[in-house]
């Protein structure tokens, strides 16, 4: 009877240990997948005054092309989007490479410099970057720019770009590279140079306004490719499920539709015209 009574005993504690042990597991197992669903974020800083690349709208919402784009990327790849507004982008990619922010929305080039240090999505717009000249110039090429001021931002790109085609002209009428601590725009239409590089999607804005009149000349000086920066040991799940997501918008229209919305252009293929 002693026997019994202590096996009845043993079989009882037996039990309840592996109700608990099954219990635990339960419990782990609802945890890990509660912290899955949980990481599954994207914390994007954002520009919220990028007009129409991502900009708060009248009613106070974030809104705009990479908003839309980011946004469609985490409904495709599971993910949730939170966007961060942000005051400047020493600050956003400050946030980058500390680990607060996952990416950054606000057309972002692609350069050599940048892939150095992060990684970068697919590329999901292209940006044209031409020669502006005052609207009664008679220059049409930047051919036609020999001898004449160009206004620059000394140390970038575009200084290199500028400096080959410099290399093909005579060194009599090469162009006279200057710079300005004024308003671009006003000092064009002044005359305080002959012209000055920007981007196709920069110009259509101000014409928009409506306040210069003036015109964009030649080929693209380069074609700035933008794509989404994460940092170099971004989650690999994570940079595959938005460059899968990135190249499904660009088959499927979804890109440049977008594009045309906010751009009344397609700017997801690289031929980009004026």
């Amino acid at each position: 009877m002693k026997k019994r009574i202590i096996s009845i005993l043993l079989c009882a504690a037996m039990c309840v240990g592996m109700v608990t042990a099954c219990g635990s597991k339960k419990a782990d197992k609802e945890a890990d997948t509660s912290t899955d669903e949980k990481d599954k974020v994207i914390t994007v800083a954002a520009n919220g005054s990028f007009y129409p690349i991502i900009y708060t709208d009248d009613k106070g919402n974030l809104t705009g092309f990479e908003h839309d784009v980011m946004e469609e990327i985490g409904k495709r790849a599971g993910y949730e989007v939170k966007f961060e507004v942000v005051g400047d982008y020493s600050a956003m990619f400050e946030g980058l490479d500390s680990g607060k922010y996952d990416t950054i929305a606000g057309q972002v080039s692609v350069t050599e410099e940048r892939e150095k240090k992060y990684t970068f999505s697919d590329v999901y717009g292209y940006n044209a970057i031409k020669l502006a000249v005052r609207g009664d110039d008679p220059a049409t090429s930047i051919e036609d720019m020999q001898g004449r001021k160009v206004c620059i931002e000394f140390g970038t790109v575009l200084e290199d770009a500028l400096n080959k085609i410099n290399d093909t002209f005579p060194d009599d009428k090469k162009m006279e590279l200057v710079t300005t601590e004024g308003n671009i725009y006003d000092e064009l239409k002044v005359g305080h140079y002959d012209a000055f590089p920007i981007t196709v999607l920069s110009f259509d804005q101000i014409n928009e306004k409506g306040e210069y009149d003036f015109k964009l000349i030649g080929d693209p000086i380069l074609i700035d490719k933008n794509a989404f920066p994460f940092a170099k040991d971004v989650d690999s799940d994570m940079i595959n499920a938005v460059n899968k997501a990135i190249e499904e918008m660009q088959d499927d229209g979804t890109m440049s539709e977008l594009s045309e919305k906010y751009f009344g252009r397609d700017i997801s293929k690289e031929e980009i015209t004026e």
